[in-house]
């Protein structure tokens, strides 16, 4: 097949692409793509709400048992922290077969960074934390209360300011096609000859001594051939074509504050 008809052959497949196709998914899954963005931002908004319209005493006991050990040992680090210099999470309060001893200063050192307000319907305000011995286990379960107040309020903080809202302001969506096929043939063909014959015959005769001296015969003959062929032949075959293809979405994003303490 020469280079124009296979250049041809494959030009005629740019229908197996299914550019159209491309493109049409290309939008729908785009615009897929923001509603489903939209909705999970409404679904936490609707979260949220519903997280802080609760009572903070239903709120402590949804969450308490969800706070992690490594969120109770940062705030106990924080709140009564090991007279060990360069490390970081260490505590004072130590667990020694269940128990934790804590002299006055401790106590009330703890006491404070575990105080709760009253609506939070805690015993004592949290307060647990005495001189002496203590429940390690007690002590784990008012830090939980306490991180759950501190996740409460900040709760109630972002519903005053707003949520942080991702929106669309304007977008473009491209397409492209770019489809390149080309062909090529190159065909030469180069021929020389060249031939040469020579002959060459010569003969001399005498009469002998009964003639003059002077009579005298001789013959010579010379034969020559000479063949030159040349020959030259190119044949050359160049097609080609070129169609873009190019897939691309551009959008421009702006964020605003929406309010949801009205």
């Amino acid at each position: 097949m020469s280079g124009t008809s296979e250049a041809v052959t494959q030009a005629t497949r740019l229908s197996e692409i299914g550019f159209p196709e491309f493109t049409t998914k290309l939008i729908t899954d785009v615009f897929d793509a923001l509603i489903s963005s939209n909705i999970r931002q409404t679904e936490a908004y609707i979260e949220l709400l519903q997280q802080t319209s609760k009572s903070l005493s239903s709120f402590i006991n949804d969450t308490k048992d969800d706070i992690s050990g490594d969120m109770i040992l940062d705030f106990l680090a924080r709140a009564l922290p090991a007279d060990v210099d360069n490390q970081e999470k260490v505590t004072a309060v130590e667990n020694n077969g269940g128990n934790a001893t804590l002299n006055q200063d401790q106590a009330n050192a703890l006491n404070a960074a575990l105080e709760t307000p009253e609506e939070a319907g805690v015993a004592d305000n949290n307060q647990i934390a005495v001189d002496g011995q203590n429940s390690y286990d007690a002590i784990l379960d008012a830090v939980a209360r306490r991180i759950s107040v501190n996740k409460y309020d900040m709760l109630k903080e972002m519903v005053k300011q707003g949520i942080l809202r991702l929106v669309i302001e304007n977008g473009d969506i491209e397409t492209r096609l770019t489809f390149t096929t080309y062909g090529s043939s190159f065909s030469r063909e180069t021929q020389n000859k060249y031939n040469r014959k020579a002959f060459s015959a010569q003969a001399r005769a005498k009469t002998g001594s009964i003639l003059s001296s002077w009579v005298k015969a001789s013959a010579s003959t010379k034969y020559s051939n000479v063949t030159v062929t040349t020959t030259s032949k190119v044949d050359q075959d160049r097609s080609g074509s070129r169609v873009n293809i190019f897939g691309g979405v551009k959008i421009n994003f702006r964020t605003d504050y929406l309010p949801l303490d009205q």
